[in-house]
């Protein structure tokens, strides 16, 4: 992060944050075909089904650390250890915002009976952060995996910037299509858009949705709108067309001052050319209802 930023005198406040928002997680009820979601900034999200609960790409720092990190835009709605019970943390690539070397060794530590899901590029990585061989499973990408409580993943190539694969031909960058209990979610990770992601999205949800022979539908959508060496919010918006996301929530912004962008504008260009398409702007900490 560059040196020359100024740290921030007033930092974003979650809606929820601490035992507030853990109380508020343990005691969602949800039936069968409903989810609750709460954003814990950039691209980490907490996520309730009815039987099971994940977190996706989980990152903290300690903001009064004097160093770069310090210059965030926003506080975090919770710290590693006040996490509610989780059962999977999915995680996306290596870079620090998605495999954060500060918060996955507390996770693992606080939640001893969580499993992680990474790219098998980043396995020796969490391998030296102390978590145990048998709580890491690897993805490759155009694969799929069967877990606990009716979740099942398929894991989608990204291209952060370009598709990139390690010698044993795994994808470096992971998304993951998520389905359980009769709902689909896509969490694109880091991405530019490549020939062929929108046809490994729609294959995902409809291999996921009643054993492949359902609708190829993505019931909610956690899209980057960032830009740089990600997806634009013009572009998010074009994949939310050719998905045909149920509800899409834009991500990936309103943190690191260097890389972020105001989500008015995904909300113009989504009313603009995708009106008949839900979209919510979520709030760090605020609880998000999807059924």
């Amino acid at each position: 992060m560059g040196g020359d930023w100024t740290v921030p005198e007033n930092r974003t406040k979650p809606v929820l944050s601490g035992e507030q928002l853990r109380n508020e997680v343990e005691n969602a009820h949800l039936g069968r075909g409903e989810m609750a979601v709460w954003w814990l900034t950039q691209a980490s999200w907490l996520v309730k089904f009815r039987k099971t609960t994940i977190l996706i790409d989980p990152w903290w720092r300690d903001l009064d650390a004097g160093d770069s990190w310090g210059k965030l835009l926003g506080e975090f709605p919770l710290t590693p250890e006040q996490h509610p019970k989780v059962d999977f943390i999915f995680c996306t690539h290596w870079h620090d915002d998605h495999i954060c070397p500060v918060a996955l060794p507390r996770l693992a530590k606080a939640q001893p009976h969580a499993k992680f899901i990474v790219p098998i590029r980043s396995r020796q990585m969490l391998i030296d952060m102390g978590i145990p061989r048998g709580r890491i499973h690897s993805m490759r990408g155009n694969d799929s995996g069967q877990l606990n409580h009716g979740l099942s993943f398929f894991a989608i190539p990204a291209a952060h910037e370009e598709l990139d694969k390690d010698i044993s031909n795994a994808h470096l960058y992971l998304g993951y299509v998520l389905s359980c209990d009769g709902i689909t979610v896509f969490h694109m990770g880091d991405s530019r858009p490549y020939a062929g992601w929108v046809g490994n999205i729609q294959r995902a949800a409809k291999m996921l949705n009643f054993n492949g022979g359902g609708d190829p539908t993505v019931d909610l959508a956690f899209l980057c709108i960032n830009g740089n060496d990600n997806l634009s919010h013009t572009e998010a918006v074009d994949l939310a067309l050719a998905i045909d996301a149920g509800v899409v929530i834009p991500m990936h912004y309103g943190m690191d001052p260097g890389n972020t962008v105001d989500p008015q504008l995904f909300v113009d260009e989504m009313e603009a050319r995708a009106p008949d398409l839900t979209h919510v702007v979520a709030n760090p900490g605020e609880l998000l209802h999807i059924s």
